[in-house]
């Protein structure tokens, strides 16, 4: 393998939903971009993800609106209840006029993957390619990023898009002397989510329509996806179950 590293204008760590849109902006832009991703394979991870307009702008720009609109739920109205009661109605029927976009409700997988293909796939995104070292010398015009695999790669920038346990943000606290703090508490809540199967009996009147349902500390939610309802549920539980040490 060549000692040499692979040069790019753009370098981001990171192929989540932010990586990969600043991908496809980079890609639009006609900025040279590779994305590393340490894991080996994409796998379905979360539930459904809402879209704002302001998202939408974006994403119409970036040529992957069409795809929302063609595989998501269109969001009309989330109804909002505590304990046994219907306590009030969020209508977002009229965002679209005011807003030039509607509200859009997806899989988050199916997104990632329009997100991957409009930051040019397997050509910028190398995955297995986990993180080891970020070298940014003072005067050197570049950053070189060193993984695991035995590559290394030289670039005019580098972001660090790796999610809440970022390496990015480790390893220069690191080459800095400074302490990388662990921001992450545990707050007693677990969650769970996931899909339910097409339920055809809910009827036209359901479609588009989500549900917040607040009862005994606890959430339960349902967001509209295409032919499916997704579900959440938030837990309070007590901390002496959990090591949080």
């Amino acid at each position: 393998m060549s000692s040499q590293p692979t040069n790019t204008k753009v370098l981001i760590i990171g192929a989540g939903l932010g990586g990969l849109t600043l991908a496809a902006i980079c890609r639009r832009a006609n900025l040279p971009c590779i994305v590393l991703e340490r894991t080996e394979k994409f796998t379905p991870v979360g539930a459904g993800i809402s879209l704002a307009p302001n998202a939408l702008k974006v994403l119409d720009q970036l040529g992957i609106y069409e795809k929302v609109k063609q595989h998501g739920q269109r969001l009309k109205k989330m109804l909002v209840h505590y304990e046994q009661d219907h306590w009030r109605s969020l209508d977002f029927t009229g965002v679209e006029s005011k807003f030039g976009y509607p509200v859009y409700s997806i899989e988050r997988h199916s997104f990632h993957g329009y997100l991957y293909e409009a930051a040019g796939g397997e050509q910028n995104v190398r995955l297995g390619s986990k993180v080891v070292d970020i070298i940014d010398e003072y005067g050197s015009p570049n950053a070189v990023v060193k993984c695991a695999n035995g590559q290394s790669y030289s670039a005019d920038v580098v972001v660090g898009a790796d999610g809440i346990r970022s390496v990015t943000r480790r390893i220069l606290a690191q080459n800095a002397g400074l302490d990388s703090i662990n921001t992450i508490q545990f707050t007693g809540r677990v969650h769970m989510s996931g899909y339910t199967r097409p339920i055809p009996g809910l009827g036209r009147e359901h479609e588009g329509v989500g549900n917040w349902i607040f009862y005994n500390d606890a959430i339960l939610t349902t967001w509209p996806c295409k032919d499916n309802r997704q579900w959440y549920i938030g837990v309070k539980v007590s901390l002496s179950h959990y090591n949080t040490s």
